[in-house]
C-alpha cells in the first residue's frame, strides 16, 4: 500500500475514502508559514514540543526540541525560486557557522526542495564536516509530504497548503461537494498566499459549532471576502459539501440534502451597497426564514456563513422588520483591522512582498532603511490598499512606497461605495462629524443639528451608520464620534474637492467647537506673518508640535498635515457671515458655561475650565486678518479680558493660556505686558508636571523681563515643594525619583536652589525602598516594563521577520 502512496485513516475507513499521497510542493508558504509547517508536522512525528525561534537572519536554529536526552536543532530552508542550487550554496554557508558547535546532539534539515537519493547524500555529506547528521534528517519535499500523509490533523489545519497542489484543487472540482468552484479557485489562487490566520478564525469557528451561522461583517477592506474562503476550505477538507449562493437564498433551499453536512455562503447576502438590492426579490424574507432552518438543524449537520458590511447589516435591520426579528439567528462574528495587531500587520504586508516581483536590491534596500514600519504603523492601514496598490506595483521601491502612501493618505476607494449609498440624512450626518473634535460630540446636540424633517430618519440613518463610520458611547452622555481616521480623512478630501459641500458644511456650524475646527482644518487659525517675530513664532511652532505629540486633550488637537483648501475658500468667500456666526456662538458657549458654574447640582459647583482663552487663540488671527474693525475691537477687548480674574469663575487650563500667550506676542494689538498677564494666569494651575513641562518648553524664562521672571520663579517653587510633599507620601519609588529628575531638570533654567529639597527628596526615597525591598516590584508604573519589553519584542519580530526577504 505504501508503494502506491495511500493508505487508509480510521476516520477515511468510516467515511469509505481513500487518503492519497499529497503532492505539495508548498509555492504558497511564505519562509513564515514552511517554518510554522515544519514545527506541526515535527511536534506530531516525534510526540513533542517544537521550540520555534521566529523569524529573522540565518543564525543557524530556526526550531529547536529535546529527544531521547538529546538536543535537536532544526532549520527550516523554503524555496520558490533556485531549488536544488540555492539549496546547495546555502548549505555550504550552513555548515561554515557550526565549525565550533558543540552540544548538539542532533541535526535536522527541512526543506521545500525535491531531493533525489543522490542529491540527499551529497547534502548530508556536506552537513557531517560538522555536525550530526543522517539520511533521516533531511527532509525533502517528498519526505514532508509522506509526514503529512501521516498527520492528517497538521494538513488540516494549514488550508493554506490545500491552494498549492493542482491534486487537491482538481479533488475539490471533481468531488461534487463544492459548487461553483472555478470561480472559487480562481479567487484562492490568487489570494490566499497573501492571507494570516488570525484569532477571527477560531472565532468564527466556535460560533458556528455554537450556533450553526454567524455573519461576517466589518468595515471595507478587512479581507472578509478571502477570510470567508477560508472559513469553507477547512470544512470542505473536513467532508462538508460547500454550497455557495450566489444571487438568491432560494438556491440553499433547492440544494438542502438531509443525508450530508453542509455549509452555505452568500456573499454580500444583503446587497454590495444596500438592502434595496435585494428586497424586491422578497429575499430579506426568505433570508431570515433559511437562516431559522439551519439554526434548528442538527448540530454538525449544517452551517451558513454570511458577509456583509457592518453598515448595510444595520440598514437592513431598520428597513426589514423580518431581518430585525431574524437578529437573533444572525450572529456576527466581526472582522476588524483595528483587531490586527502589529505583527499581524507586518505579516499581511510581509506576504504581498514576499510574492512579488520587487527585486532584490530593493528588497534589501526596505529592509535595511525599515520603510515597511510606516506602513505597517499608518493610521489607515488597510489589506485591501496593500492588494490594490501591489497589484499595480511598478519595479521601482521608491514608486511602490510612494504609491502606498498616497493610497494609505488618502483611502478613498475604501469609503466612496460606501458613502455614494448612504441616505442624504446619513452623509449630512457625518459632514456634521467631521466638524466637531475627534472626541466626537452629544448625541442629542447632533440631532438638534441634524433637524431632519422626519424624526425616524435620524434615527434610520445613525443606526445604519453605527459600526461602521460613526461609534456612540455608553457613557453617561453618548458621543458620537468618526470610528476610524480614516473615515475622517475621506470626508475632508470630499470636502475639498467640492465648493458645494464645503459651503453646506458652513451653513451646518452650530457650536463654536465646529467653527474652531474648520478653522484648523483650512490652516486659518494660524498666523502667517512669520518675519514678523522669529523669537515669538518659534514658541507658537513649539507649543504646536507638543500638542501634537502629546495629545493633550481632544478638543485641543489640531489634525496633522490637514490644510483643506475646499473649506478656506468657502471661509474666505463668507468671512463676514463666518465671523458673525463666530462671535454669536462664542457669546454662546460663554453664557452657557456661566449658568453651568452658577447652577448648584448635589451640593457642588460644577467644576468647568475657561472655554474663552482656547476659543480665542484659535479665532483670533482669522478676525485680525479678515474682520471688520469692529471684530477687530471686540477680539482684543475679549482677549485683554482674560488677564483678570472674575469671581466665581474658574481659570482656564494651563495649556489654553499657553496657548493665547503663543497667539497674541505675535499680533499687531501685542504688548509684552498683555502677554506676561496672560501668562501669569496659568500659575494658579501648576499642579501637572506635564502641563509645567509644556509651560516652560515653550517660553524660556531667561528671556523674561526680572518681574516675570519672579513669578515664574515663585510659581515653580510652590509646584517643586508640593511635588516633594506628594511624593514623600508615595510608595513608587522609581517614579519619585523620576519626578525629582524633572524638578531639577526645569530648576536649571532658573538656577534655582533647590539642591537641599532634591538631597531629602532622594535620600527619603533610597530609605524608604529599602525598607520595603520586598515590595519593589510592584513600585514600578503599572504595566511600564511588560509594556516596553512587549514593544521592543514586536519591533525585533517584525525585524526579523522583513530580513527573511532578503536571505538566499
Amino acid at each position: 500500500m505504501s508503494k502506491l502512496g495511500r493508505f487508509l485513516t480510521g476516520d477515511a475507513k468510516q467515511a469509505g475514502r481513500l487518503r492519497i499521497l499529497p503532492e505539495y510542493d508548498f509555492p504558497t508558504l511564505s519562509p513564515v508559514d514552511f517554518e510554522a509547517l515544519t514545527a506541526d508536522v515535527l511536534n506530531a512525528e516525534f510526540n513533542v514540543h517544537v521550540e520555534s525561534f521566529g523569524p529573522g537572519r540565518d543564525k543557524g536554529v530556526d526550531l529547536r526540541c529535546a529527544l531521547a536526552g538529546k538536543q535537536i536543532v532544526i532549520q527550516c530552508k523554503h524555496y520558490l525560486r533556485g531549488g536544488r542550487s540555492a539549496l546547495r550554496r546555502s548549505v555550504e554557508k550552513e555548515v561554515q557557522k557550526w565549525k565550533d558547535a558543540r552540544g548538539v546532539g542532533r541535526y535536522i534539515l527541512v526543506t521545500s526542495a525535491s531531493m533525489t537519493v543522490e542529491f540527499k547524500e551529497e547534502v548530508v555529506g556536506i552537513l557531517q564536516r560538522h555536525l550530526p547528521v543522517t539520511n533521516d534528517d533531511v527532509f525533502g519535499r517528498e519526505d514532508l509530504n509522506a509526514l503529512l500523509l501521516r498527520h492528517p490533523e497538521v494538513e488540516l489545519r494549514h488550508f493554506k497548503l490545500w491552494t498549492s497542489s493542482a491534486a487537491v484543487l482538481s479533488r475539490i472540482i471533481h468531488s461534487g461537494l463544492w459548487n461553483r468552484t472555478e470561480e472559487l479557485l480562481e479567487s484562492i489562487e490568487s489570494r490566499a498566499k497573501f492571507y494570516v490566520l488570525t484569532d477571527h478564525f477560531a472565532r468564527t469557528t466556535q460560533i458556528l459549532e455554537k450556533h450553526n451561522l454567524c455573519v461576517v461583517t466589518g468595515p471595507p477592506g478587512v479581507g472578509k471576502s478571502i477570510f470567508a474562503e477560508m472559513v469553507l476550505l477547512a470544512h470542505w477538507k473536513e467532508g462538508w459539501q460547500v454550497v455557495q449562493i450566489s444571487e438568491d437564498v432560494k438556491e440553499g433551499f433547492d440544494l438542502w440534502n438531509p443525508q450530508q453536512p453542509q455549509i452555505f455562503h452568500y456573499d454580500d447576502f444583503l446587497g454590495q451597497t444596500d438592502l434595496a438590492e435585494t428586497t424586491g426579490k422578497n429575499e430579506d424574507h426568505r433570508i431570515a426564514q433559511f437562516a431559522e432552518k439551519v439554526r434548528r438543524a442538527t448540530p454538525g449537520t449544517k452551517r451558513f456563513v454570511l458577509t456583509t458590511r457592518e453598515q448595510i447589516l444595520r440598514n437592513a435591520q431598520e428597513r426589514s422588520d423580518r431581518i430585525r426579528r431574524a437578529r437573533a439567528s444572525l450572529v456576527p462574528s466581526e472582522v476588524r483591522v483595528e483587531d490586527y495587531s502589529d505583527y499581524t500587520k507586518a505579516l499581511i504586508f510581509y506576504n504581498h512582498l514576499y510574492f512579488s516581483d520587487l527585486p532584490m536590491t530593493d528588497r534589501q534596500t526596505l529592509v535595511e532603511d525599515r520603510a515597511y514600519v510606516e506602513v505597517i504603523q499608518h493610521k489607515n492601514y488597510s489589506p485591501r490598499i496593500l492588494e490594490q496598490t501591489l497589484r499595480y506595483q511598478s519595479h521601482s521601491l521608491a514608486a511602490l512606497l510612494s504609491s502606498l502612501r498616497s493610497s494609505l493618505d488618502n483611502p478613498s476607494e475604501l469609503w466612496a461605495s460606501s458613502y455614494n449609498h448612504l441616505s442624504p440624512v446619513g452623509r449630512r450626518i457625518l459632514l456634521i462629524l467631521v466638524t466637531h473634535p475627534p472626541k466626537g460630540v452629544d448625541e442629542r446636540d447632533l440631532r438638534k443639528c441634524v433637524q431632519a424633517q422626519e424624526p425616524h430618519m435620524y434615527i434610520q440613518a445613525l443606526k445604519v451608520l453605527e459600526g461602521t463610520w460613526l461609534t456612540i458611547s455608553n457613557e453617561s452622555v453618548h458621543r458620537a464620534s468618526l470610528a476610524n481616521p480614516s473615515c475622517r480623512d475621506f470626508l475632508l478630501h470630499k470636502i475639498n474637492g467640492s465648493p458645494a459641500i464645503a459651503e453646506a458644511i458652513l451653513a451646518d456650524v452650530k457650536d463654536i467647537q465646529q467653527a474652531l475646527m474648520i478653522l484648523r482644518y483650512s490652516g486659518l487659525d494660524k498666523y502667517r506673518k512669520s518675519k514678523r517675530d522669529k523669537r515669538a513664532l518659534e514658541a507658537w511652532q513649539k507649543l504646536e508640535s507638543k500638542r501634537l505629540l502629546w495629545q493633550i486633550r481632544d478638543d485641543m488637537t489640531i489634525p496633522n498635515d490637514v490644510v483643506n483648501e475646499g473649506l478656506r475658500e468657502a471661509l474666505l468667500e463668507n468671512s463676514v457671515e463666518f465671523i458673525e456666526k463666530i462671535r454669536h456662538l462664542y457669546e454662546e458657549r460663554v453664557s452657557a458655561w456661566k449658568a453651568a458654574l452658577r447652577k448648584k447640582s448635589s451640593g457642588y459647583r460644577v467644576a468647568t475650565s475657561d472655554p474663552r482663552p482656547e476659543m480665542l487663540s484659535t479665532v483670533m488671527h482669522f478676525i485680525s486678518a479678515y474682520g471688520s474693525p469692529d471684530d477687530i475691537a471686540w477680539c482684543r477687548s475679549e482677549v485683554e479680558g482674560q488677564t483678570a480674574f472674575e469671581a466665581g469663575l474658574r481659570d482656564g487650563t494651563v495649556e489654553s493660556y499657553v496657548t493665547l500667550a503663543a497667539n497674541v506676542q505675535v499680533h499687531p494689538f501685542a504688548s509684552e505686558r498683555l502677554v506676561y498677564d496672560i501668562l501669569k494666569r496659568s500659575f494658579e494651575e501648576f499642579y501637572d508636571p506635564s502641563d509645567v513641562e509644556l509651560f516652560f518648553d515653550v517660553f524660556d524664562p531667561q528671556g523674561f523681563s526680572d518681574e516675570m521672571r519672579d513669578a515664574a520663579y515663585a510659581a515653580f517653587m510652590r509646584f517643586a515643594d508640593s511635588e516633594y510633599e506628594h511624593w514623600s507620601t508615595e510608595r513608587d519609588y522609581q517614579e519619585s525619583r523620576s519626578a525629582a529628575d524633572f524638578v531639577e531638570g526645569i530648576a536649571e533654567k532658573f538656577d534655582a536652589p533647590v539642591q537641599s529639597l532634591l538631597e531629602d527628596w532622594r535620600r527619603s526615597a533610597d530609605e524608604n525602598e529599602a525598607e520595603e525591598e520586598d515590595s519593589q516590584r510592584f513600585a514600578e508604573s503599572p504595566g511600564s516594563w511588560p509594556s516596553n519589553r512587549s514593544s521592543q519584542a514586536d519591533i525585533g519580530r517584525i525585524a526579523g521577520l522583513f530580513s527573511t526577504l532578503v536571505e538566499e
